[in-house]
């Protein structure tokens, strides 16, 4: 009797339910219809259509709808429309739903661009592919610098990238260490592609997987005198046993000394320890040297099926020479100076300041890693070229930060009566430093003219100068290839003077900004 009453009770709501028809969602689709709810855009953005039926005004909600897409038209009258869907070339998949509102009432349609499926690459994949484009890729993190953000090295056997920030396992940013990644790990990592000057990087990555590493080290890079001795390295390991490498590169002055294993001990809490082994070098002096040597050695274990590497990173001092203000960099064959990185041309070179003045780094492997606000260590002879300070071929860059206070300065006019001064003044002159030009941070005008790879700005008539650039890492070629004929505002560093039959002409600058003047 009770179930029996109990249900009627529940036969009744049902019939009650079907009974009050949902008038609410039978309106809707009376009131708004769609031909499909499903729309398909290929790679290209080759527009595709819909149709819209509705008995009354309706319209998209436009906060939905993203940069990429262009929906026509985003509103409409009672009737029959159709809707076209047109999308920017895409080199990734991606996808929106958006809504449609006709009163109260209110639609959906779902657009997709591609597959948002990421296919496994590898870091030479990586690195010859498109930037924005999201690539799957797994290797061996060889070293981590910082530990907030999460930037790090991956590598495999094709190559080596830089991974620049990477989410916990929530998709949250500056909590890299809760992820427990070390040196060593195997690593599988998804993320969008972008360069930074010549530096590859996967930006703000999410971890699909970590493969812990089967050899662990007491530090993974090592500081050793300039004066010939030994050092240890303390390695703790799961695999069968130990391997020792020396590369090559290294050999010529790190030897291996002996290696004393100690069994690791089973316990209730730890029954299955890891051995470990100390691992002794000996290094020859680097007296004679004003640059720090570098160099590595390699750990490995493996356990049959798998096998673990981790590198040590050894810096060795020299009898380099104090450091120096930029001003003061030529009382000195060879020279040790220290500043900031304000320009960065890629494949050509950098501005350093010191607040003293600048110099050109010139032909510097750094370069494709440098960035403006860089604080970095430069060691090399000084020389003069075209009037002006540089340092060709430095045998030491070395990045120590970056200044979240950096800024570019005020830049200096160089007008007509500015460029014409300065080519009577350097006009006739020996290129020595008793007529050294300065590197300063400048503007001028003019119309730009692109041939082939030189970029010219063409001074107004009665100026005897000529504006060269080379364009800083801020600028893309493609966006300054739309301003070609027009009168533009050229800012950046002058960095030298080049002549023309022996009179100075070019004024050569790394364009930080080039704006179309009208």
């Amino acid at each position: 009797m009770k179930l029996r009453y109990i249900f009627g009770i529940i036969l009744s709501a049902v019939l009650a339910f079907t009974s009050c028809e949902p008038s609410s969602i039978k309106e809707s689709f009376d009131n708004i219809k769609l031909d499909k709810s499903y729309v398909a855009i290929d790679m290209a953005g080759t527009a595709t259509t819909i149709k819209i039926t509705a008995t009354e005004a309706w319209a998209f909600d436009e906060t939905k709808i993203p940069e990429w897409l262009d929906v026509n038209p985003k509103s409409g009258n009672a009737g029959e429309t159709t809707v076209s869907f047109s999308a920017t070339e895409a080199i990734d998949g991606r996808d929106v739903e958006l809504t449609i509102t006709a009163g109260k009432n209110t639609q959906f349609v779902k657009v997709m661009q591609g597959t948002k499926e990421v296919s496994p690459a590898t870091c030479a994949e990586v690195n010859a592919g498109p930037d924005g484009k999201s690539y799957k890729v797994k290797g061996v993190c060889t070293n981590i610098v910082n530990t907030q953000y999460g930037n790090w090295y991956l590598k495999d056997e094709t190559g080596e990238i830089y991974i620049y920030g990477t989410l916990d396992k929530k998709g949250a940013t500056k909590n890299f260490l809760s992820l427990g990644l070390e040196v060593g790990d195997v690593v599988e990592v998804q993320g969008p592609k972008t360069t930074y000057g010549t530096t590859v990087e996967l930006v703000d990555v999410t971890v699909l997987s970590i493969t812990k590493s089967l050899v662990k080290l007491d530090a993974t890079s090592k500081t050793l005198d300039k004066e010939g001795g030994e050092f240890t390295v303390k390695a703790a390991y799961k695999g069968n046993g130990v391997l020792v490498n020396i590369p090559e590169e290294t050999a010529s002055w790190v030897s291996l000394l002996n290696m004393d294993y100690v069994k690791g001990k089973a316990t209730k809490i730890e029954p299955n320890p890891c051995d470990t082994v100390l691992i002794k070098f000996a290094y020859l002096d680097n007296m004679s040297s004003v640059i720090k040597r570098k160099g590595s050695v390699e750990i490995a274990s493996n356990n049959g099926k798998s096998e673990s590497t981790v590198a040590v990173a050894l810096t060795q001092n020299s009898n380099e020479p104090a450091k120096v203000a930029i001003k003061d960099c030529f009382e000195q064959e060879y020279t040790h100076i220290y500043g900031q990185v304000m320009s960065v041309a890629t494949d050509y070179g950098f501005i350093v300041s010191d607040g003293t003045a600048s110099i050109l780094i010139y032909k510097s492997d750094y370069t494709k890693s440098a960035r403006t606000a860089d604080n970095v260590k430069v060691l090399g002879a000084p020389s003069l070229y075209n009037w002006a300070a540089q340092i060709q071929n430095p045998d030491l860059v070395e990045k120590n930060g970056y200044d979240k206070s950096w800024k570019l300065p005020t830049p200096v006019e160089y007008n007509t009566e500015k460029i014409n001064e300065l080519i009577v003044k350097l006009t006739g002159t020996n290129k020595t430093k008793n007529h050294l030009l300065p590197i300063e941070y400048v503007t001028y005008q003019g119309e730009l003219k692109i041939d082939g790879n030189y970029i010219n700005v063409i001074f107004p008539e009665g100026c005897n100068g000529q504006g060269s650039l080379k364009l800083s890492t801020s600028l893309k070629q493609e966006d300054v290839a739309k301003l070609n004929g027009k009168q533009v505002k050229v800012t950046g560093y002058l960095f030298q003077v080049s002549a023309s039959k022996d009179v100075p002409k070019f004024l050569n600058v790394i364009a930080d900004k080039i704006e179309e003047v009208k």
